[in-house]
C-alpha cells in the first residue's frame, strides 16, 4: 500500500510539471495550451523534461525520506507515477518518441538517486 502512495506522489510530480508548463504558457503566449503540438514553442520541451526530472526527484526524495525501510523503492515508485501519467498523456499528441524516451529515462534516474539519497540520508542518521 506504501508503494501505491508513493506512485500516486509520482502523479503529482507529473501534474506539477504541466502546471508550470501552463503558467510560462500563459506568460510567454498569452494563453493557454494549443490544441495542436506543433503550436507549442521551442522551450516546452526542455522545460518539460527539465522540470519532469527535478519534481521526480524533489517529491521522490519527500516521499521515500519518510519512510523506515526500503528508499529506492519509494523513489522508482514516484518515477513510474510520472512515467505512466506522462505516457498516458502523450500517447496519440505527436510527441516525438525520442523525447518521450529520453524525458521518461531521465524521470527514472530522478527517482532512483532520490531514492538512494534518501538511503544515504537514514543511513547517516542511523
Amino acid at each position: 500500500m506504501r508503494f501505491f502512495v508513493s506512485f500516486l506522489f509520482g502523479l503529482l510530480a507529473e501534474i506539477a510539471t504541466g502546471l508550470v508548463i501552463g503558467a510560462g504558457m500563459l506568460i510567454t503566449h498569452g494563453s493557454g495550451m494549443p490544441s495542436n503540438p506543433a503550436d507549442l514553442p521551442s522551450w516546452v520541451p526542455i522545460v518539460a523534461i527539465i522540470g519532469g526530472s527535478t519534481f521526480t526527484f524533489l517529491i521522490g526524495f519527500w516521499r521515500a525520506t519518510r519512510q523506515p525501510d526500503r528508499q529506492l523503492g519509494h523513489g522508482l515508485s514516484v518515477a513510474a507515477g510520472a512515467i505512466a501519467l506522462h505516457v498516458a498523456t502523450a500517447l496519440g499528441g505527436g510527441q516525438s518518441m525520442t523525447v518521450l524516451v529520453f524525458a521518461d529515462a531521465l524521470k527514472l534516474v530522478a527517482g532512483a538517486a532520490a531514492g538512494m539519497a534518501a538511503q544515504r540520508r537514514a543511513g547517516a542518521s542511523a
